[in-house]
């Protein structure tokens, strides 16, 4: 397990943008409300009772502007093997990763709150316990909701517009413009910004801005980029100047950077080595 975190349908989420983990599962459990959320190439419906299952390497947005605020209890976790799956892959990566959970609810509820408690309580030897907690966590998903899944998988082409999203994900430090992708996958201006917002949801220009800023929240948050210098972050994530990235940061998001960093690390989001 490296961390947990609750929010409450009540105090609205903790926005994050397009981002992915090298090496981290992350485990959604929605406890309130209802919303939509961005994973992989698709929007998916949520609501109380599902497990979103994020696999390492799989960019998600976490809130959609169009959507609701929903109460999740989310926990990080590295290290997973499965058989017949890559490393750090729950799920295979073509199954839908939103999974209703039904009567196993209550019980993965207890669990991810029980790991939650053992670190927001700071509770004798916490951390171990919520290690502990973590395996039996899984050890259940893996056996009792896993194995009842549907084997109702969305197929993914590997078309066009999926190569597209790949370059984009890929290299979104670069300087990117609509016409850098349409010359270069040798198709129009029109098909790409329209295809690629029929298919995914967001206009290119749209996901790349997010891509980034997605990419910037995790710079400024992570142990390393809580001290590197904003202006860094921003050239490091794309941006041209630092004028466009706090614009683009606080349009989205709210808030400037700085204080983004800041309100992070006085929020409840706790972390636990392992």
């Amino acid at each position: 397990m490296v961390y947990v975190s609750q929010v409450s349908e009540s105090e609205g989420p903790f926005v994050r943008f397009m981002h992915m983990h090298p090496q981290t599962v992350e485990l959604i459990l929605i406890t309130e409300g209802e919303g939509e959320y961005f994973i992989g190439d698709r929007i998916y419906p949520v609501r109380k009772g599902d497990l979103l299952v994020y696999n390492s390497q799989v960019v998600h947005d976490e809130y959609l502007e169009s959507g609701r605020p929903v109460g999740t209890i989310c926990c990080a976790i590295n290290h997973i093997e499965r058989p017949g799956l890559r490393a750090n892959a729950l799920i295979p990566d073509a199954r839908v990763p939103v999974i209703p959970l039904y009567h196993h609810y209550e019980t993965v509820l207890k669990l991810m709150s029980s790991i939650f408690t053992m670190i927001n309580q700071r509770a004798v030897d916490g951390p171990a316990m919520a290690q502990l907690l973590t395996r039996v966590l899984l050890k259940y998903i893996e056996g009792n909701v896993l194995l009842c899944v549907d084997n109702d998988e969305i197929a993914r082409n590997d078309n066009l517009l999926d190569v597209i999203k790949n370059y984009i994900d890929l290299n979104f430090s670069e300087p990117i413009r609509l016409e850098t992708l349409a010359s270069k996958f040798n198709v129009s201006p029109w098909f790409v910004s329209h295809e690629f917002k029929r298919r995914y949801g967001y206009a290119p220009m749209d996901y790349l801005i997010k891509r980034r800023l997605g990419e910037a929240q995790s710079l400024l948050t992570t142990d390393d980029g809580g001290r590197e210098k904003i202006t860094s972050i921003a050239y490091r994530v794309g941006f041209s100047n630092l004028s466009y990235f706090q614009y683009y940061f606080k349009n989205k998001v709210g808030k400037t950077p700085g204080q983004y960093r800041k309100d992070y690390r006085k929020a409840n989001f706790l972390f636990a080595e392992g």
